[in-house]
């Protein structure tokens, strides 16, 4: 009996895998992208991550921070993250409210000022905390502000992945984040972006991002335990190591206000 069971769980894992491959066949890149916040959308999330910022002489700089998330009515998503170590850094915190038809709202908190400053979009290219991460790379994908054109198919890691141009549709969003465009790697049995490369106005690759040690935390919802991103320029990396995350266990709206962002705790 647990033979039959086990073959005929096999058969429905199959089945529904060829059924996406089969939908996959005839999307378009805009679909695609439809389908990757479809699929790893959580209610609410938080983790604790590992930082490590490392130099172009290989010197390490450690930091611990929590990352909290969760998405309204309207499905948009506000996002806050606070660093807890080391001394010198503990208590700073990047708070995003997502925006569908104008730009996304972003508040640092620095606690030697004990105050919050708003990030206006001008300065969104801007490296947020010494890492290799913009404060525009801290948002939520912003799918309307850009064209996505399949351009084909590719192997990372062995897993066959879409390749996409990602592609802002205005001269002001090139402008605001830094980025002629990107292109991305979506993996095409989860739905999920394990690479993306960032070309600056110049049209030069700038950075890569990868995201690997891929978990299955929850239905269709994947997430990277390793996330790398890698700086051309400045030959300088950032590197985030998961330590622990909770999906969909009931986070509170008031923690993703100003207020709470000012408590620096």
């Amino acid at each position: 009996m647990k033979v039959i069971r086990l073959v005929l769980g096999l058969v429905v894992c199959i089945v529904f895998f060829a059924g996406i491959m089969a939908m996959a066949a005839d999307m378009s890149g805009r679909e695609i992208m439809d389908k990757v916040r479809e699929l790893q959308k959580a209610q609410d999330e938080e983790e604790t991550q590992g930082m490590r910022l490392i130099d172009k002489k290989g010197r390490v700089k450690e930091r611990e921070i929590s990352t909290y998330t969760m998405k309204n009515e309207n499905d948009l998503g506000k996002t806050l993250i606070r660093f807890h170590k080391p001394s010198d850094v503990a208590g700073t915190g990047l708070l995003t409210w997502e925006q569908k038809d104008r730009d996304d709202d972003q508040w640092l908190y620095l606690p030697a000022t004990k105050k919050s400053k708003r990030i206006v979009s001008g300065n969104r290219k801007g490296k947020f905390m010494g890492t290799d991460f913009t404060y525009g790379d801290l948002r939520p994908e912003k799918l309307d502000k850009h064209n996505y054109n399949l351009v084909g198919s590719e192997a990372i890691d062995g897993k066959d992945c879409f390749v996409i141009d990602a592609v802002p549709k205005d001269p002001k969003e090139i402008k605001d984040s830094g980025y002629f465009m990107r292109k991305l790697w979506v993996r095409k049995d989860i739905y999920f972006v394990v690479q993306k490369k960032f070309y600056d106005p110049n049209r030069k690759l700038e950075k890569v991002s990868t995201a690997e040690d891929l978990k299955n935390v929850s239905g269709s919802i994947w997430r990277a335990d390793s996330i790398t991103m890698k700086s051309f320029k400045k030959k300088h990396k950032t590197i985030l190591k998961s330590k622990g995350r909770k999906i969909n266990k009931g986070l509170s709206v008031n923690l993703f206000t100003i207020r709470e962002l000012e408590k620096g705790q």
